[in-house]
């Protein structure tokens, strides 16, 4: 498959989907969030000491880059930079690459990490209000543009409904939230994505799992709707929609 074809025409059709998708049902005031992600038979998305493991095919890598090419925005928490020192470009399609988005909490993104390095722009951290002006300072020379961000109240953590505010006032109208573990969990639970694309892997890993938490906050399970599969060499990709309970 020479580079720029997106798999296969069912993808494209899928892609197309996607598209209409977001147009068809976009939340004013903040954006179209997929949550896109690789994992094993087992639900394992990295080892156990999360060291980042090649999950997916070749087809389904594929597929990932020209997701990347479909959104403005593409979103990981600290630790996957911290585990894995990504890029987060398209490199295996021909397309733009999406504007890389990190929650930094307390800014502990590396001054020497990749992401700091990519072509054509800033990569974007989001941090809490509060850093020291020393480390922002920091931060920003070494090629980063810092997002404040208010905290929740309670845990500390990020407000991820101001998060995608911000995000959506930079102009970030579709946004991939790939990883890791505790972003994507956190995304869930706050019932803030409109669309899943998994990727699973015939594999078993013993490793760290997707979910940290209960999705619903119970023992109830998440029900999916709008589901679709679709057979990528060896791997499975789940296409589907949260049907979220009521309050």
């Amino acid at each position: 498959m020479k580079k720029g074809a997106i798999v296969n025409a069912s993808f494209k059709d899928l892609s197309q989907k996607l598209i209409r998708t977001v147009s068809a049902d976009r939340t004013p005031g903040r954006p179209f969030v997929t949550v896109s992600y690789a994992q094993s038979i087992d639900g394992s998305i990295a080892s156990r000491r999360r060291r980042p493991l090649p999950i997916s095919g070749p087809a389904s890598m594929r597929m990932t880059h020209g997701l990347r090419a479909l959104h403005d925005g593409i979103l990981v928490g600290i630790e996957t930079v911290l585990a894995d020192d990504p890029q987060l470009t398209v490199r295996l399609v021909t397309g733009q690459h999406p504007q890389p988005v990190v929650l930094d909490t307390h800014l502990r993104t590396p001054l020497d990490a990749r992401l700091g390095r990519r072509p054509g722009g800033r990569s974007w951290l989001v941090g809490a209000v509060d850093n020291p002006a020393d480390r922002v300072a920091a931060v920003t020379a070494a090629g980063f543009d810092v997002l404040p961000c208010r905290r929740e109240e309670g845990n500390g953590r990020l407000d991820l409904k101001q998060t995608l505010t911000i995000l959506h006032e930079r102009g970030i109208r579709r946004l991939m939230v790939e990883g890791g573990a505790r972003v994507i969990t956190s995304f869930i639970r706050a019932r803030l994505v409109d669309l899943f694309i998994i990727t699973i892997a015939p594999k078993l890993v013993g490793g760290l799992q997707v979910m940290t938490a209960p999705p619903n906050g119970t023992e109830t399970p998440m029900v999916l709707k709008e589901i679709r599969y679709e057979k990528l060499e060896d791997d499975l990709v789940l296409w589907a929609r949260p049907q979220w309970r009521a309050s």
